[in-house]
């Protein structure tokens, strides 16, 4: 008889709302009794981050395809604060200095949109599962998400003549309609690029966007919470001596 690898046989649970039988009983990280929706909101161990993580890099490597690898940059800043001299009044003429703040995007992707206009995009990885969450549509729950993104960042990014794009997802797989469309502007662009069929590269890019948001479900479910410190404080010192012992 042939086995299902477990992966697979995870996925297939997953796909019927079934739960793993291989799960643990409690959390690693807070020690919470363990299922499918505490794996996915469970903050402990930075697993929630890396799951956004790993779609931002699969976006960002579709966008390099695209596009060319120095039009995609990493966290762009978004918020651009403006400051002048405490003493000065309104309507004075001192000049206003721009200060870039912490706030950052995910991606800015130069002609996006449009040929000579920077796009930012930031992305965010919602579980439907959540008890926030369970008992609203997911339609709505992946446009209030937008709704959240556009309302933090769109003002900041267009007073500096960018486009502003939210990414959300769900964790199962669901794409929020700012997603599909740029999802779509990709494949436009990969199809003219590779000088294939749009509906072949449409298939890809939906294809490897999947894959991407089944690894970062796949990692916070199977994934270690357990802090690095935890286990071991010892760190090798960089030295002369220990770089030098290398190469004896």
């Amino acid at each position: 008889m042939l086995a299902i690898p477990w992966n697979s046989a995870m996925l297939l649970h997953l796909r019927y709302d079934r739960s793993p039988s291989d799960l643990p009983s409690h959390c690693d990280g807070c020690g919470e009794r363990f299922s499918v929706t505490h794996a996915l909101s469970c903050t402990k161990g930075g697993l929630v981050l890396q799951r956004h993580n790993e779609v931002r890099d699969e976006l960002s490597d579709l966008a390099a395809k695209a596009f060319i690898p120095s039009a995609v940059r990493d966290e762009p800043r978004v918020q651009l604060s403006r400051s002048a001299a405490t003493d000065a009044s309104p309507s004075s003429d001192s000049p206003v200095v721009l200060t870039p703040s912490e706030e950052r995007g995910d991606l800015l992707i130069r002609g996006l949109w449009q040929r000579g206009t920077d796009g930012i995009i930031d992305v965010r990885v919602i579980n439907l599962d959540a008890a926030s969450h369970c008992r609203k549509d997911p339609d709505k729950v992946l446009r209030n998400g937008e709704r959240d993104k556009k309302r933090k960042y769109l003002d900041a990014c267009l007073s500096q003549r960018r486009h502003f794009t939210p990414f959300v997802v769900s964790a199962d797989g669901l794409l929020g309609a700012e997603t599909e469309a740029l999802a779509k502007r990709i494949s436009a662009l990969l199809a003219a690029k590779w000088e294939r069929p749009y509906s072949v590269v449409r298939g890809y890019v939906n294809a490897r966007l999947s894959l991407a948001i089944l690894r970062a479900r796949h990692l916070c479910m199977r994934g270690s919470r357990v802090p690095a410190g935890t286990m071991s404080y010892r760190r090798y010192l960089w030295d002369a001596d220990g770089a030098l012992a290398l190469f004896r």
